[in-house]
């Protein structure tokens, strides 16, 4: 009977253990589910914040220029006059000095600024249209859609997408018809408060990946 009393209660001893041992591995894969749900949330929040203050810049100077009609530029092979504007009379100008000088509009100026800061960097911004004025600034498929949403009301787009086989966030806001922007515009049969076309940034998710990894 002893033996039978010892035997029992070696075997309960086992099953409290494996019935501790569950809760514990239970608790700790609870735990690690949660934080990399938190690192996830939280990297995702950084990545927009870090896409949408670059986006909040590019239309604060957007804005700048266009309030200024764009900028007069010394012609050069980097800065050729824009063909795309040739239906202005003071595109092109020649200073006290004879130096030759081009009109830069602000979707022309962007571009610039931003073929010069996308090497090396993760970032990428983009003006697009569903009408655009040169054909290189058309909107692929996802900035389409956008566009579209933007047509019934909406401020704003953005996601994660794969581009190539890459992941990276890409965020949207539209861009309404300003008088400034008129100049360069109107004969597209715009008016003011229109809607015609948006900005856009492409941000590289492989430096948050390998954060996320390491952690």
């Amino acid at each position: 009977m002893n033996r039978i009393d010892s035997q029992t209660r070696q075997l309960s001893r086992f099953s409290i253990l494996w019935v501790l041992i569950f809760l514990w591995a239970t608790c700790v894969a609870v735990s690690l589910i949660w934080n990399l749900n938190h690192i996830r949330s939280d990297f995702l929040a950084v990545a927009k914040t870090n896409a949408s203050m670059s986006l909040a810049k590019d239309l604060e100077y957007r804005k700048w220029a266009a309030g200024h009609g764009g900028v007069y530029v010394p012609v050069s092979d980097k800065t050729p006059p824009n063909p795309f504007l040739a239906h202005l009379p003071d595109r092109d100008i020649t200073s006290l000095k004879g130096r030759d000088l081009t009109l830069v509009n602000p979707a022309y100026m962007h571009r610039q600024v931003n073929e010069m800061a996308s090497k090396g960097s993760h970032l990428q911004a983009h003006i697009t249209s569903l009408k655009p004025l040169r054909p290189e600034n058309a909107a692929d498929e996802w900035e389409a859609e956008a566009l579209k949403t933007f047509e019934n009301g909406r401020q704003e787009a953005g996601g994660i997408q794969l581009m190539g086989d890459q992941p990276v966030y890409r965020l949207m806001r539209p861009l309404k018809t300003e008088v400034s922007c008129l100049k360069c515009h109107a004969s597209q049969g715009y008016q003011p408060g229109d809607l015609h076309g948006g900005i856009g940034v492409v941000l590289s998710l492989a430096p948050y990946l390998n954060s996320i990894a390491h952690q």
